[in-house]
């Protein structure tokens, strides 16, 4: 977690696996989208002039200023959802991959990214008991109230059955 990132601090000791249920919806935080965070990421892994200085972004027909890399926003979303995870009783075990991705809008410097999370799919494991999914979708806002981005990812969890 970067000093920029300002996790939702709500605590749902009683959500579990079995409980979470399609629709529920949850605040994730917010994440301020610092000017030197977002050349830091470009300079490393997407190194394109209109993530890298507003002279070029306003030669852009897209940008008209310094613009967050999409996969830099795309970080940041994740990048709250474990600590969500972490204050409940709901115990993540790894990954399973992003169905949908979206960049609506532009995210530039000094943006502050709210975010929240609505459930979308609850599975258990159809050949291990003890395992399930769970799919999200995450959306970014920024300071306006503008949706920046969204993405549905799936993660696996224990479901709290103890394996045969």
């Amino acid at each position: 977690m970067t000093s920029n990132s300002k996790p939702d601090t709500r605590h749902y000791p009683h959500l579990t696996f079995a409980s979470v249920k399609v629709g529920d919806r949850f605040v994730l935080g917010e994440h301020t989208m610092a000017r030197e965070e977002l050349i830091a990421f470009a300079q490393r892994f997407d190194p394109q002039p209109f993530h890298l200085g507003d002279a070029a972004a306003a030669d852009h027909a897209v940008f008209d200023r310094l613009a967050a890399s999409g996969w830099h926003t795309a970080a940041v979303m994740n990048l709250l959802v474990g600590p969500f995870y972490e204050r409940t009783a709901i115990k993540g075990l790894a990954g399973g991959g992003v169905d949908k991705l979206i960049w609506a809008k532009p995210v530039y410097a000094d943006d502050v990214l709210r975010m929240d999370m609505e459930i979308v799919d609850v599975r258990p494991s159809r050949t291990k008991p003890h395992l399930g999914f769970i799919s999200m979708r995450i959306h970014a806002h920024n300071q306006d109230d503008e949706l920046v981005a969204h993405m549905t990812l799936t993660g696996a969890f224990e479901t709290g059955v103890q394996p045969a």
